[in-house]
């Protein structure tokens, strides 16, 4: 009825004599007495339109009361159909680093993402209304006062973005994005660390002090009061917390340096060397309907017993196919994922809307926003209203038409009045010991569903899998591989402790092991000692359980950190063990000797130079377990000793050590 001609708001001449009543007479002295304005004539294919603004005030008032007001509703609506999701802002932001090496949060990438979408629509509407103000003479200053005001007003759950609502900021961020790209809008705070309280000189005396164990120091409390006894000779500044120093040195890439001294070495050895597992033995897409049934064919289960099972479904609504689907013994979330996620694969498109009842484990799925990032409705059923749902009558008369073709079949419902409804039950429980197993039952289910989408419409009389391939939705987005990890990568509630393991978890009563590798496949033993006791957040494709991806996660969401491998595992017995399991071994071990020698000489230094090593005390440096043979020949032992000696001798310049390049070596 409304629309935009010329720029000018104009109703549709036919559709005012139909919703007024107005005859013909009526309607044409209107238009000569100047009660409604002509702004194009009809004919020739074209409907008449009548200018809204200038038409008789009680008349157009009569047309708001059965319309509403058009400028309300076309207000924002062009603009906010003119907005695409910019999927190269969404490469890009995935991909970007921040300076610290970290990703950015993906509540952050939401909101990018969002902004340069919004920008681009931004610039092609300015282009063409100053086209078109130009050609009609108008004023082409007031366009981005317009923009700000409907970018202001977008609705803030559709549209995350931060951008300003001054028409002047909004025009300067334009300008900036423009010039500079995607990374005009990443914020200039990201990356910064500005908690740094102890520089590199204090934080070496810190892990030294920490590392004595001759003056042993007990307590946190008793560090800071050492720290800031000092701290003003050597010009360091005055720490106020515990917390401070706690942070320090419980961090991943300190505390592995200093725990084999307040510890011992085998505890630290324990702690964090590598731990080896081992082994003793109107048209498609427009809307989805999910629900869960009975399978409805009988079969024996691994007790010999009559039984049936539970199956999830996802159905087209336009064209009645059955596009995914999963069967197990109950319909909990895990059924529903992997219906949806064998769905979206088929179809290759996210659908516009989803229908779904509020039994099993939708709640899950809603609360973790899954069926939000499947579409852009997602809406649940009534209960107990069945007949309302497409699914509903597909079940029915997939049931009727196609799986009562198979002797086995349960019947329907309880609630279906037809006997042909009804099982044989008199013939099944005669031919119980034939009856099919739960494997060869779900291949029947299979190849009954691929019947049924082979078979006519009802309706069109063309097949519904054909349907289904040859229609098109303009507005459905196609999936990328971004979104296939987005929609299918499963993640934990709880986050997962790394210890000299790596990352273990159970999932579905099965225990699984991961270790992150260096790119020669062996395992990363730095990352794993400078991250003992990190927690991180687990994602995983539980189709795929060989990989995992890592994240850290804060007020922002989560950030990739890494990805985890699963741990190869190594046989105890000698009698199974092969060339290839232990070359891994030696080579994990070798690697693992080098680490601990690096640690071990890295320390010596470090306390050689603040005089804390135990030969400056009298004492003796106990020696690396596995590594230093206690069996030492006699030069050798004379050799230690007079290293020993000169040693202790030493009294440290600080002036020539420098600390940094020292500490920097590990």
């Amino acid at each position: 009825m409304f629309e935009y001609y010329n720029d000018t708001l104009c109703i549709n001449g036919g559709w005012l004599i139909e919703k007024l009543n107005l005859s013909i007479n009526t309607y044409w002295s209107y238009c000569k007495r100047n009660h409604l304005s002509v702004f194009r004539k009809g004919g020739n294919g074209r409907s008449a339109l009548i200018q809204f603004d200038t038409m008789r005030q009680d008349i157009k008032e009569k047309v708001i009361q059965i319309a509403g007001n058009p400028y309300e509703l076309h207000k924002n609506q062009e603009f906010i159909n003119s907005i695409v999701k910019d999927q190269e802002a969404v490469q890009f932001y995935n991909s970007f680093r921040l300076p610290n090496g970290e990703a950015l949060p993906d509540l952050t990438i939401e909101q990018y993402v969002m902004e340069a979408s919004i920008l681009k629509a931004a610039g092609i509407w300015v282009d063409t209304r100053r086209g078109r103000l130009k050609m009609m003479g108008g004023r082409t200053n007031q366009v981005w006062g317009k923009i700000a005001e409907i970018i202001s007003s977008l609705p803030p759950n559709q549209f995350k973005h931060k951008l300003p609502s001054s028409e002047r900021k909004l025009q300067d961020k334009f300008k900036m994005f423009k010039a500079d790209g995607y990374k005009a809008l990443v914020h200039k705070g990201f990356g910064n660390n500005n908690s740094e309280k102890i520089n590199e000189s204090a934080k070496l005396w810190v892990l030294s002090r920490w590392a004595d164990q001759v003056n042993v120091c007990a307590t946190m409390t008793q560090l800071l009061l050492e720290y800031n006894h000092i701290a003003p000779k050597k010009g360091w500044s005055i720490l106020k917390s515990e917390e401070t120093l706690r942070n320090y040195l419980n961090d991943g890439k300190v505390m592995h340096l200093w725990y084999g001294h307040r510890n011992g070495e085998l505890k630290a050895k324990e702690k964090f060397s590598y731990a080896h597992k081992t082994a003793l033995p109107p048209c498609r897409d427009s809307l989805w309907y999910s629900d869960g049934t009975k399978m409805n064919l009988f079969y024996l289960d691994e007790n010999g017993k009559r039984a049936t099972c539970q199956v999830y479904e996802v159905l087209d609504a336009y064209s009645e196919c059955l596009l995914g689907y999963h069967i197990s013994k109950s319909e909990d979330y895990e059924a529903q994922f992997m219906a949806y996620k064998m769905a979206i694969q088929i179809s290759g498109y996210k659908p516009y809307e989803i229908k779904f009842d509020n039994q099993g484990g939708h709640g899950k799925l809603k609360t973790g926003n899954y069926l939000n990032k499947i579409a852009k409705i997602a809406l649940k059923t009534k209960p107990y209203n069945g007949k309302s749902k497409t699914i509903e009558s597909v079940f029915g008369r997939f049931q009727q038409q196609v799986m009562a073709q198979k002797w086995f079949f349960t019947g329907q419902n309880i609630t279906a009045k037809k006997e042909s409804s009804s099982a044989n039950m008199e013939f099944i429980l005669a031919n119980t010991s034939n009856l099919p197993s739960l494997k060869e039952a779900m291949e029947q289910y299979k190849k009954l569903r691929e019947l049924w989408n082979s078979a006519p419409h009802p309706k069109t009389g063309v097949p519904r899998n054909e349907m289904y391939r040859t229609s098109v939705n303009p507005d459905t987005t196609a999936i990328s591989l971004l979104d296939m990890v987005d929609l299918f990568w499963i993640e934990r509630e709880k986050p997962i402790m790394v210890t000299n393991s790596g990352i273990e978890f159970t999932e579905k009563k099965v225990r699984y092991s991961y270790i992150v590798k260096r790119e020669d496949g062996m395992p990363d033993t730095k990352w794993l000692r400078e991250n003992i006791d990190n927690k991180f957040i687990v994602k995983f494709d539980p189709e795929d359980m060989s990989m995992i991806y890592l994240y850290t996660k804060d007020a922002l969401g989560l950030k990739f950190v890494t990805e985890a491998h699963t741990k190869v595992v190594v046989q105890r017995a000698s009698q199974f063990q092969d060339s290839e399991g232990l070359s891994f071994v030696r080579k994990v071990q070798q690697q693992e000797n080098e680490d601990r020698l690096g640690v071990h000489v890295l320390m010596d230094e470090i306390q050689m130079q603040h005089g804390r090593q135990p030969e400056q005390y009298g004492l003796n440096t106990p020696h690396l377990k596995g590594i230093q043979n206690r069996k030492k020949s006699k030069k050798k032992q004379e050799e230690y000793g007079e290293y020993t000696k000169v040693v202790s001798n030493i009294v440290p310049d600080e002036d020539d050590f420098d600390e940094k390049d020292i500490y920097s070596q590990f």
